[in-house]
């Protein structure tokens, strides 16, 4: 009977160090295999939202389209009020708006948080997307918001009144940025932490062009300036073309969206074939999405 009490007693204690050892072992392989597998479906959750957003952005392109027979703009100059409109950048406006008046409309007015900033003022690509699918912003307001354009044809950028057409896109608020700090407003995608915005770049029907707003004596920005004068390393230098020669962009009689993706950089821009490995200094690039590649450009 003691015999027998003693093996039970026996059988009734705990695991041997060894044994501890080895489940700690396995339970570190098995987390070294599953947490990259959930970082990455976490990852492709957040590329395949952002690539969401950039159909969304498509569609309110479309929308903005259907009301005003023409897509938006990526550059303008607005003269300060009083000020001599470009001849480029008055089509640009008559275009969308054919009874707009010159003479009471010059001047874009911003409230921004340390008061009215009014012309002189240069939209590069990026601001394009939200001034013209946003209409006019208030900075001044925590988060900034955007209201639409006034119905009157001769004053859209009238922030009174409530007959207004827009916003076009539903702006996140907070995902508001302004890097240039000119008061203008820039949109980043949802990505954790993201402050680089998408860049919107239109062909005007003409194929794309990279030059600075006419008459504006900005010499440093252009569509393609969003941190701050176009020898930024930040700033994406060119647009995506299917070949160099001859040149054939992507998506050449419309626009196209790109956004940074997770690095939050552009890259250079150029020749940018589907399926294609970039490399060297381009290769800050394949994380990039946009709306010609239906996700990243190199997944």
């Amino acid at each position: 009977m003691r015999r027998q009490q003693n093996h039970q007693t026996h059988a009734r204690r705990g695991f041997s160090l060894i044994e501890l050892m080895v489940v700690i072992v396995i339970i570190a392989i098995l987390m070294a295999l599953i947490l990259p597998a959930i970082s990455g479906a976490r990852q492709r959750a957040r590329i395949a939202q952002v690539s969401s957003e950039i159909s969304q952005l498509d569609n309110a392109i479309a929308k903005f389209k259907s009301v005003y027979n023409i897509e938006p703009p990526s550059s303008l100059y607005i003269p300060a009020a009083g000020g001599t409109w470009g001849a480029a950048d008055r089509s640009k406006v008559r275009s969308i708006w054919p009874q707009f008046n010159f003479d009471s409309n010059g001047g874009l007015v911003i409230n921004t948080q340390t008061g009215p900033k009014t012309g002189d003022l240069h939209l590069n690509g990026a601001e394009c997307l939200v001034f013209f699918l946003g209409g006019i912003e208030n900075t001044a307001s925590d988060p900034a918001i955007v209201l639409g354009f006034s119905k009157n044809p001769q004053r859209p950028w009238d922030p009174n009144g409530t007959n207004r057409e827009g916003p076009f896109f539903e702006f996140d608020n907070s995902r508001f940025t302004d890097l240039d700090n000119d008061g203008l407003l820039e949109f980043a995608d949802p990505l954790p932490d993201q402050q680089t915005p998408y860049m919107y770049l239109s062909s005007q029907g003409r194929n794309y062009k990279r030059t600075n707003a006419a008459g504006s004596t900005l010499a440093e920005q252009d569509d393609f300036d969003v941190h701050g004068g176009n020898s930024n390393t930040k700033d994406l230098q060119a647009v995506y073309l299917k070949t160099a020669q001859p040149v054939q962009a992507h998506r050449p009689d419309s626009y196209q969206i790109i956004s940074p993706g997770p690095d939050a950089t552009y890259g250079v821009g150029g020749v940018y074939k589907d399926g294609e490995e970039l490399v060297g200094p381009r290769a800050t690039e394949m994380d990039n999405l946009t709306n010609f590649s239906g996700g990243q450009l190199k997944p």
